[in-house]
């Protein structure tokens, strides 16, 4: 270890000790789709270091290892303080690709803002390459290896469709917390921009290549990847962006730096319309709804001969009047921390026409009807199943059958509660949604 001091500089380099494994372990914290291994690191520590225009100081840290194959830059800035003066901060490594510029408000918000949620802490790996010559390259038949600004990579051959240029050829598939976007190798190394140095909001992400495709993945689980999921009145919707900065970095008050910037997004419909024919099966009434570069899911409503919800009914169901049926209305393939699904009414027919002017209703924005005793809302609005019983009935000189309706929704469960509560013993306040809505959505069952 060497430690050179000089006035508020310090600076040091470790190349072995228990240093070393206490850095790769921290590393392995913030990265832990990656293993590192540290062969030396470098500290540099700037203390209570003044701006140049004299208004205030910083406190920050430069952290530079180097393992076998995956190198990581680390900054931690402790202590910066506001300052009207133009200021940069980042990184950008010798061969003029590799950077990256913090896009904060204010220089002071770089001791409270994050990459890695840890205030303060910013933290890249640079483990891509510049490849120098055709041989490192695995170019396909629709590609042609070409130098460019001094970088090899694939450009398209003639051959080559380009079907959408504008948006790299893009092909995006969603399916449940799910996001595929797959972009043309080709056409990106064009445009200025490698495929190797593209990544996700969360730098950790970048894109693997296949066949001549670059393919970004992320998910609810172990990559996540940045992925913000918002919602509006008709959708929620899951969303990230491709990004990239390439060029050298400008020192002056001008940039001529080279960025993308390619947002996408996975939109799912709050709202689904479904119906089941009267002989009930046992099989799942189910209708899957595609929407163009959207989300999919399913829904639908079985019964149940009690309140365990294990087994439900099979074959044609035949019910006495007065037993008690309990129903479950089941939305799949959404994320199930995330997503709830509310009863909002739910009526019967004795047909299976759901504006039959017959009808009586069993839940009434939420909560049973007060006129039928017999009606128990179980669970409402707390995962994507809501489950609620009544006692069965026919509807007196008319029909022996009867046609189940419900309206529902989602709702997203972090944006509030997502049910009132139908408590008998308190005035029933309704509570903030989770989610507005303009539409609902009818599912039918018939017995």
């Amino acid at each position: 270890m060497t430690d050179v001091t000089s006035g508020g500089h310090s600076f040091k380099v470790v190349s072995d000790g228990p240093f070393l494994q206490q850095a790769s372990e921290q590393i392995g914290k913030l990265f832990p789709e990656i293993y590192f291994s540290a062969n030396y690191f470098y500290v540099i520590t700037w203390e209570n270091v003044s701006f140049a225009s004299n208004e205030g100081g910083a406190t920050f840290q430069v952290v530079l290892l180097s393992g076998d194959d995956v190198s990581v830059i680390l900054m931690n800035y402790k202590h910066v303080d506001f300052t009207e003066q133009e200021w940069m901060t980042g990184y950008w490594t010798a061969d003029g690709i590799h950077l990256f510029t913090i896009n904060e408000a204010s220089s002071s918000d770089l001791s409270t803002g994050s990459n890695v949620r840890t205030p303060g802490l910013w933290a890249f790996r640079v483990d891509g390459k510049s490849y120098g010559s055709c041989d490192d390259l695995n170019c396909t038949e629709r590609e042609v290896c070409d130098e460019r600004t001094g970088v090899y990579g694939c450009v398209c051959s003639k051959d080559n469709p380009r079907l959408n240029p504008d948006t790299f050829d893009a092909t995006e598939v969603c399916e449940s917390s799910k996001g595929t976007l797959s972009l043309s190798r080709c056409q990106l190394f064009e445009a200025g921009f490698p495929a190797e140095y593209l990544h996700l909001r969360d730098h950790r992400c970048r894109g693997k290549i296949q066949d001549d495709m670059v393919v970004f993945h992320f998910d609810n689980d172990q990559n996540v990847c940045g992925t913000n999921l918002k919602s509006n009145k008709t959708h929620f919707v899951y969303e990230n962006v491709i990004q990239m900065i390439y060029g050298e970095e400008s020192k002056t008050v001008i940039s001529r730096q080279r960025w993308v910037n390619i947002a996408f997004s996975c939109a799912y419909p709050l709202i689904q319309t479904l119906d089941m024919p009267m002989d009930f099966k046992a099989q799942k009434s189910v209708v899957s709804k595609d929407l163009d570069t959207a989300g999919t899911y399913e829904i639908y409503m079985l019964p149940f001969p009690n309140a365990s919800f294990v087994e439900p009914y099979h074959g044609e169901v035949t019910l006495d009047v007065n037993q008690q049926i309990f129903v479950a209305v089941v939305v799949d393939k959404v994320d199930d921390s995330q997503i709830a699904t509310v009863l909002d009414e739910c009526w019967a027919t004795p047909d299976n026409d759901s504006s039959n002017h017959i009808r009586w209703d069993l839940i009434i924005n939420e909560c049973p009807n007060p006129d039928d005793g017999t009606v128990e809302v179980i669970t409402n609005g707390a995962s994507t199943a809501s489950y609620f019983s009544f006692r069965m009935f026919t509807f007196t000189g008319v029909s022996d059958k009867v046609y189940l309706h419900c309206k529902v929704h989602l709702c997203l469960i972090n944006g509030g509660e997502c049910a009132q509560s139908c408590s008998d013993d308190s005035i029933q306040v309704r509570r903030r949604r989770a989610l507005e809505f303009h539409d609902t959505a009818a599912i039918t069952m018939g017995f």
